[in-house]
């Protein structure tokens, strides 16, 4: 019987974590220590429901030019993911969608180089991204300073994407493969992050 127990128990403990990610989640960074959440590669606080970090240059170097990020584990094909940044001197904002490598990124650098792009098949050296979109998508200074909106919402290889006061409809394979992780990140200057979630269909 103790033996029954435990094993219950233990599928108990398996499950959980597969159920917050399966469900979606939330994160409105009121539990700074939040379990779901990795914040790395620099400093961040959390004040009034906003993350934000500051750029250390000397970081920056050490992790072969990738500055601060927040993580989140979320097992979906389909679903809606949300969130609000604000970006204060930013080289760029980075938005990913990950599984086995990358697999859907929104990338919001200099006007030139600004553009949405994804992966079919595992991300690779040789396997590279095709771009999905770039007239229109916001520049990193065109929203610097402003807290910008992101929603996009994921059907099969359909995505409906809004960023701040852009507006498209996005057809890709990449849309409709796996994802397992959400990733925010920016490079150089600041950038706070807020109202962060993922809800799976």
């Amino acid at each position: 019987m103790r033996i029954y127990r435990f094993f219950l128990l233990s599928l108990s403990l398996i499950a959980v974590p597969n159920l917050i990610q399966a469900a979606g989640f939330k994160d409105d960074f009121s539990d700074p220590k939040l379990e779901l959440r990795q914040a790395l590669r620099g400093e961040w606080t959390y004040k009034d429901g906003v993350a934000s970090c500051v750029s250390d240059p000397e970081l920056y170097k050490q992790f072969a030019n990738h500055g601060p990020i927040l993580r989140w584990p979320v097992e979906f094909t389909n679903g809606t993911v949300e969130c609000e940044f604000k970006p204060e001197g930013c080289q760029r904002v980075v938005i990913t969608l990950n599984e086995d490598g990358h697999v859907f990124r929104i990338s919001l650098t200099e006007e030139k180089n600004t553009r949405i792009f994804g992966w079919i098949g595992k991300s690779s050296k040789e396997n590279k991204p095709e771009t999905i979109a770039k007239d229109g998508v916001p520049s990193v200074d065109s929203i610097d300073g402003q807290w910008t909106r992101l929603r996009l919402t994921i059907n099969g290889d359909t995505g409906v994407i809004q960023i701040g006061d852009y507006k498209a409809t996005l057809k890709h394979g990449s849309l409709a493969r796996r994802k397992g992780e959400f990733t925010i990140s920016f490079a150089f200057g600041s950038c706070a992050v807020r109202n962060v979630s993922v809800k799976v269909k």
